[in-house]
C-alpha cells in the first residue's frame, strides 16, 4: 500500500490483494443474488400461466404461448444454476485471499459477533448457497423432465451420458438417483412458492452485503452509505437479469415475450443505478473530505478508460440504447421475420447481456481500486 501527500497524505488502497480476486468476488455475489430473482420471477410467470386465472390474464396478456412458456422455463433453469456456479466461483475467489482459507469452515463457532456485516454476510453465503443448490436440484431434475429440451438442461445431458458410457450400464444409474432424490424432497408448489420469498430475501441481502461489508470501512467516502449498496443492488440485479436472459438467448428464446419484458426491466434498473451512481459523484465533488477529492480524482483520471468508458459508457448508457433500438424494430416493424433480421435481433440481446456484465465487474473494480483513505492529521507535522 502506497503513501502520498505531506503532513496530511492520503493512503490510496492499492494493494494488489484487493484488485482482481475481491472484485470477482463482489461481482459474483451480484450476479448469483440476481440470477436468482430472476429465476424466480419467471418461475412466478410459468405458474401463472399453468394457473390460466385472471392474474395470468393480467400480468401476462396471453398465457398459450408455447415460446413464452419455453423461455420461461430456460430463464428460471438458467437462473438458478448461475446462483449455483456463481457464488461457488466467487467463494473460491474469496476463499483464495484469506491467508489461511480453511479456518474460514470453523465460522459457526468463531463467527459470533453478529452485528458485523463479515458475519452476517458469511451466514448469507452459506443459507443462500444451500437454497440455490436445492432449487438448481428440483429445477433440473425429476422424472417428468426426461425427454425435456432446452440447453440449461446440460448438467442432466451430462450425467446421461456418463450413466451411457459406464461399463454397468442401467436404468437406474445417476441421473435416475438426483431424479429421485428431486422427487422427494420437492414441496408442493404453495409451499416452495413461499420458500422462495425466503431466498429473495437471502438474495437481496447477498449483494447489499458485499456494499455494506465495505461501507463498513467508515475512513473511505467513497464506500459511503447509502449511495454503495443502492448502487451494488441495482447491478446486481441488473447482471443477474444479463446473466440469466443471456442462457436464455443461446437456448433459442432471444424473440420472446419474456426476454423482451426481462431486457425492458433491466434497462429500468440500470437507469437507476446510473442515478445512483450520479449522486454518489455529486455527494464525492461537494463533500470537503480529502479522501472523497482523491477518489473523485482517481475515477476521472488514473481510471478515466474504466469507468466512463467502461463502466458509463459501455456498460450501461450502450447497452440501454442498443436495448431500445431493438425495441423499436422488434415490436414495431417486421424485421425479425427475415432470417437475417431475426439473427441480428439474437446478436443484439446477446450483445447487450454481454456489455452489462463486463460493466458489472468494472465497476467494482474501480470501486475498490480508486478507493482513498480519509487523510489522517499528524500533530506538530
Amino acid at each position: 500500500m502506497s503513501v502520498t501527500g505531506g503532513a496530511a497524505g492520503w493512503l490510496w488502497l492499492d494493494s494488489p490483494h484487493w484488485a482482481e480476486f475481491i472484485a470477482t468476488y463482489l461481482f459474483l455475489g451480484g450476479v448469483s443474488g440476481g440470477a436468482y430473482l430472476t429465476s424466480t420471477w419467471a418461475s412466478l410467470m410459468k405458474h401463472l400461466m399453468d394457473e390460466q386465472n385472471w392474474l395470468s390474464r393480467v400480468l401476462l396478456a396471453r398465457s398459450d404461448d408455447p415460446e413464452h412458456r419455453f423461455s420461461c422455463s430456460e430463464t428460471a433453469r438458467w437462473g438458478s444454476l448461475i446462483a449455483v456456479l456463481g457464488i461457488a466461483v466467487g467463494g473460491l475467489a474469496l476463499l483464495s485471499h484469506l491467508g489461511a482459507p480453511i479456518r474460514a469452515l470453523t465460522f459457526p463457532v468463531l463467527f459470533t459477533n453478529f452485528g458485523s456485516w463479515l458475519v452476517i454476510g458469511t451466514w448469507v453465503i452459506v443459507l443462500f448457497s444451500v437454497w440455490a443448490v436445492l432449487e438448481t436440484l428440483w429445477l433440473h431434475f425429476g422424472a417428468d423432465l426426461q425427454g425435456t429440451s432446452g440447453l440449461s438442461l446440460f448438467p442432466r445431458k451430462i450425467l446421461s451420458w456418463i450413466d451411457g458410457v459406464m461399463p454397468w450400464r442401467t436404468d437406474r444409474g445417476i441421473t435416475w438417483l438426483i431424479d429421485t432424490i428431486a422427487d422427494a424432497t420437492r414441496p408442493p408448489s404453495r409451499l416452495w412458492g413461499g420458500l422462495r420469498i425466503i431466498g429473495g430475501v437471502l438474495s437481496v441481502t447477498l449483494v447489499v452485503y458485499t456494499a455494506m461489508l465495505l461501507s463498513d470501512v467508515t475512513v473511505v467516502q467513497f464506500w459511503t452509505r447509502p449511495y454503495l449498496p443502492f448502487i451494488f443492488l441495482m447491478s446486481g440485479v441488473s447482471t443477474g437479469i444479463s446473466a440469466a436472459l443471456l442462457g436464455t438467448v443461446l437456448s433459442g428464446g432471444a424473440l420472446t415475450r419474456t426476454n423482451h419484458r426481462f431486457c425492458l426491466t433491466d434497462d429500468a434498473i440500470i437507469v437507476v443505478e446510473l442515478v445512483g451512481i450520479g449522486l454518489l459523484l455529486s455527494f464525492l465533488s461537494s463533500s470537503p473530505n480529502m479522501g472523497a477529492q482523491a477518489s473523485l480524482t482517481a475515477l476521472f483520471d488514473t481510471y478515466q478508460l474504466l469507468f466512463v468508458g467502461g463502466v458509463l459508457a459501455f456498460g450501461t448508457i450502450i447497452p440501454v440504447i442498443l436495448s431500445l433500438t431493438i425495441t423499436v424494430l422488434h415490436e414495431f416493424t417486421h424485421f425479425e421475420e427475415n432470417p437475417m433480421g431475426a439473427r441480428l435481433l439474437t446478436g443484439g440481446y446477446a450483445t447487450k447481456y454481454v456489455l452489462v456484465l463486463i460493466g458489472g465487474f468494472l465497476l467494482r473494480y474501480v470501486v475498490l481500486m480508486a478507493a482513498v483513505k480519509s487523510p489522517l492529521a499528524v500533530p506538530g507535522l
